[in-house]
């Protein structure tokens, strides 16, 4: 029996391209089309958004996990989900694609260097050439997207009441699939999700779906693989800045491999870069207090946790899922100090 199918476009190049040159993007997490605007079409193609393809989303995970997936994919991710609940909303459409351009290489693994802020750099990078020459071009205002992209005023890119939105949806599915714990396809979690004036609303069932995500999430930020790995990387590039090899204004226009070749070639570095890049799985992490902390381990305290809840039928989540309440819970006791050091060879 002949398989009946058919593809999106009938197949071709542009189902992979990312810079929407046949005038649609085809996001293949969510499954979506979007028709693109001309201005679209211009920032998918200029310099400071094409950058964060190469920049890993999860910072320093990706060398010892399946999280290879770049920022772009992931701010494509949330411009499809954008451009499907609010079609006519040009600005939000614009600040859904430029909501993370300035980030630095790592995406967060370096925050907490000094002088590190991707708020700050992506309010620099809207505000001047070339991006703000293309929002301009096409009537569109920098500040308007600034004002979307802080949340300052409610909108479904994001908020500041802790609630679901845009950004984090696509970060905790992208996720989810990429370490194959999605326990349905993308497409239907979508179909039951509904616009609700500026938030995003679902079933209860739904919601506890992806309270679930949340959590994974929440436990993969604090595991050897993601808080080992990006501390001890953050450590190198403290270690670079500090000897003058690199300026934290120079890291902000960097990549992550023009960063990771600094850090092989620099001699205060490459003996630690090169085992964190071939042996990740040496690292060891626990909670401050539950072992001896060895000499020269990294205290690192956790306090910010991705936690913003979803909604159903207008109320949070955790207010009518017990459920739901109980693995919150869990996810806050996840916050605290941690011990980071490689293990013994």
């Amino acid at each position: 029996m002949k398989l009946e199918h058919s593809l999106p476009f009938g197949g071709g190049d542009c189902l992979a391209r990312l810079d929407g040159d046949a005038g649609v993007l085809w996001e293949p997490l969510w499954r979506l089309c979007a028709e693109l605007r001309p201005v679209e079409r211009a920032l998918l193609t200029c310099s400071p958004l094409r950058r964060l393809h190469f920049v890993h989303h999860g910072g320093g995970s990706y060398l010892g996990t399946q999280h290879t997936h770049s920022r772009l994919q992931h701010a494509l991710g949330v411009f499809s989900l954008i451009a499907h609940f609010c079609p006519e909303n040009d600005i939000l459409r614009a600040a859904a694609l430029l909501h993370d351009v300035g980030h630095a290489p790592f995406s967060h693994a370096l925050e907490q260097l000094d002088g590190v802020d991707h708020h700050r750099w992506t309010i620099d990078r809207i505000l001047s050439p070339p991006i703000a020459d293309i929002l301009i071009q096409h009537n569109l205002d920098p500040q308007d997207v600034l004002v979307c992209i802080s949340g300052e005023t409610t909108n479904l890119l994001r908020n500041g009441d802790g609630t679901l939105h845009a950004d984090h949806l696509d970060s905790w599915v992208r996720s989810a699939q990429v370490g194959g714990i999605l326990p349905l396809m993308a497409p239907e979690l979508l179909a039951r999700l509904r616009l609700r004036g500026s938030y995003l609303d679902t079933n209860v069932e739904t919601a506890e779906l992806l309270v679930d995500l949340i959590v994974a999430e929440a436990r993969f930020h604090c595991s050897a693989a993601n808080l080992g790995t990006n501390t001890i990387l953050k450590h190198l590039v403290q270690q670079v800045l500090d000897v003058g090899v690199l300026t934290t204004s120079s890291l902000a226009a960097m990549t992550d491999n023009t960063v990771e070749r600094v850090l092989f070639e620099a001699p205060v570095t490459a003996k630690e870069a090169r085992r964190l890049w071939y042996h990740p799985h040496a690292i060891v992490i626990h909670r401050l207090g539950a072992k001896d902390t060895p000499p020269g381990a990294h205290i690192v305290q956790v306090d910010h946790l991705y936690l913003a809840m979803p909604l159903t039928d207008g109320q949070i989540v955790t207010q009518v899922s017990s459920r739901a309440a109980a693995l919150m819970a869990e996810a806050q006791q996840l916050r605290g100090t941690y011990v980071v050091y490689w293990a013994i060879s």
